[in-house]
């Protein structure tokens, strides 16, 4: 029994070892499906074709996009396409576009006017500026920043300064004169 049981096996091996050997895999695992198959010629056309075969590409037309859809049309719009509504709406975009013109405007005087008062304020200071120490300590106060161009050649920088910043707020305001806005909406 043995003998059978060995030769059994041995045939077994014999025939599918060179199985294996000419389809270069390995051997299946037990719970892998083993049977094969066949590919018929009508299949594997089918399945070229269809991965060959593409999709046409859509051509749309003006009756088949819909007027509220958000897809941007270029050129002129027809006399159909005109309503209303249409002049008041620009006439309330041109009303929030001058708006923020204004408001632009107004923000960029108002830190053009905070910088000429900080230079007024620190002109005001080197002015009342004394050369005498009031330190309790009696040495240089190490919280305090010193600066070595003399007291007179520093008002002179900053009048300068604000000079320019005058001449930026009338350039500003002349600019907004151009564009339709008067000096007391700027105000």
């Amino acid at each position: 029994m043995f003998e059978r049981l060995l030769t059994g096996s041995a045939l077994f091996l014999c025939l599918t070892l060179p199985c294996f050997a000419q389809a270069g895999q390995n051997p299946p695992s037990p719970d892998a499906d083993t049977s094969v198959k066949p590919a018929t010629p009508d299949t594997s056309a089918a399945a070229s074709a269809t991965s060959r075969k593409k999709k046409p590409k859509k051509v749309w037309t003006n009756d088949e996009i819909p007027k509220t859809s958000g897809v941007s049309v270029v050129g002129e719009p027809t006399p159909e396409d005109s309503s209303a509504e249409k002049p008041a709406a620009s006439a309330n975009t041109k009303n929030n576009f001058r708006r923020q013109q204004i408001n632009q405007y107004k923000s960029q005087l108002s830190k053009m006017q905070a910088q000429i008062e900080a230079i007024d304020k620190r002109i005001d200071q080197l002015k009342n500026f004394k050369a005498e120490n009031t330190s309790p300590s009696g040495g240089i106060d190490i919280t305090h920043g010193y600066n070595l161009v003399p007291i007179s050649d520093q008002i002179k920088q900053l009048e300068e300064k604000k000079k320019q910043l005058r001449a930026k707020m009338d350039d500003l305001e002349t600019e907004a004169h151009k564009n339709g806005i008067t000096a007391d909406d700027l105000r």
